[in-house]
Parts: C-alpha cells; sequence; structure tokens
C-alpha cells in the first residue's frame, strides 16, 4: 500500500506563508499577483494532481495549492491562460493507451507531470505576461490622453468658430446700418436740392 506522499505529492499546507509559497504582488495602487516560477510550479502540481487542465477547477487548484492570500480570481485568470491553446491537443492521450502506467499511480503522476510540462513550454513567462499587461495599460492611457488632448482641440476649435460666426454678424449688422444711413443722408440730400430748386424758380 503507498503512503499518503505518493498518492497526495501535489497537497500543500495551509500554514505556508508568501515567502515560501512564491506569492508575490506588484507594489502598484492596485496590486496584481505576480506569478514566481515557484509559484507556478505549485499550480502545476496541483493542476497534475487533479487529472489535467480540462478537470481541474479553481476552487479545487486553490484547495490543493493551500497558499495563503491566494484568491479564486488569481486561480481562475491562471488556469484559463494555461487553457487558451497553451496545451497539446493530444494531452489526454499521452497517458491513454498506458496500461502499465494505469496500474502504477507513480508513473501516472510521472506521466500527467510531462504533459503538463509539455503543455507549458509555450507559455510566456510570467514577468514577461505582467510587462505585456503593462505596456497595454501604458498604451491604453496614452490613447484616451490622446482623445482628451483632441477632444479638447474640438471644443476650442468650435468655441472659436461661434465667436468668428457672432463677429461676423455684427460686423454685417453695422455694414447693414452704415449703408441704410448714408441711403437716408442721400434721400435728405435729394430732398433737399428739389426743395430748394422749387423754390428757386418760383422766385
Amino acid at each position: 500500500m503507498m503512503n499518503m506522499n505518493e498518492r497526495h505529492p501535489a497537497v500543500f499546507s495551509q500554514g505556508d506563508d508568501y515567502s515560501s509559497s512564491g506569492l508575490a504582488l506588484t507594489t502598484d495602487t492596485r496590486p496584481r499577483l505576480r506569478w514566481t516560477a515557484q509559484l507556478h510550479q505549485r499550480f502545476v502540481d496541483a493542476v497534475t494532481h487533479l487529472g489535467g487542465p480540462d478537470k481541474a477547477t479553481p476552487k479545487t487548484i486553490k484547495r490543493i495549492m493551500g497558499v495563503k492570500g491566494l484568491t479564486l480570481y488569481h486561480l481562475k485568470s491562471h488556469l484559463q491562460k494555461f487553457r487558451l491553446g497553451k496545451q497539446p491537443h493530444n494531452y489526454k492521450d499521452l497517458y491513454k493507451d498506458q496500461p502499465a502506467a494505469r496500474q502504477n499511480p507513480k508513473a501516472v503522476l510521472d506521466l500527467q507531470r510531462n504533459a503538463v510540462a509539455a503543455a507549458t513550454s509555450g507559455i510566456p513567462s510570467c514577468s514577461l505576461i505582467d510587462h505585456q499587461n503593462i505596456h497595454h495599460d501604458q498604451a491604453l492611457q496614452i490613447q484616451m490622453k490622446e482623445r482628451r488632448r483632441l477632444n479638447e482641440k474640438v471644443e476650442v476649435e468650435r468655441k472659436l468658430q461661434r465667436r468668428i460666426d457672432a463677429h461676423g454678424n455684427y460686423m454685417q449688422k453695422l455694414l447693414e446700418k452704415a449703408c441704410q444711413t448714408i441711403f437716408d443722408i442721400e434721400n435728405n440730400m435729394s430732398s433737399q436740392t428739389q426743395s430748394d430748386t422749387f423754390f428757386f424758380n418760383m422766385k
């Protein structure tokens, strides 16, 4: 009969602290979990113990890992990245046709470890993922600032156009008033001339 260590190699004690478990958080205002190599290996061991990424769930992984401070949100996100095209399509077939291995639980565990290792060989490093996330956030911030700047520029141009239109209307009214004044003066002068001529002829 196998002992408990052989049956549950991926189970960790609930008393693990942050340093021994490899749990690390970023130091920004909204800290994110940084998946260290040690923490990721424990994740892989837990997934392996549960029969692969298709059978593992965040809740069962959390229970098996027993890492203090690790949340279901962290595990769900990491498991999704782990599942998304990172495992070979023949993951289950790696040990499906191994009758000798199925009779030997330790051989099954080793086979699962190898399969998970092969599945994660194409996953970018956790630090690279963090850098990609940081660059993505910075790009979004730059895009938002540029959009605000363009909106402010459009608003300034709109206000300037309204002022130009208002000034144009004002100048148009002044011109019309001036023309009307000149027209009235000319009419008055013409009427006065005609009146003077009439009185002159009467004399």
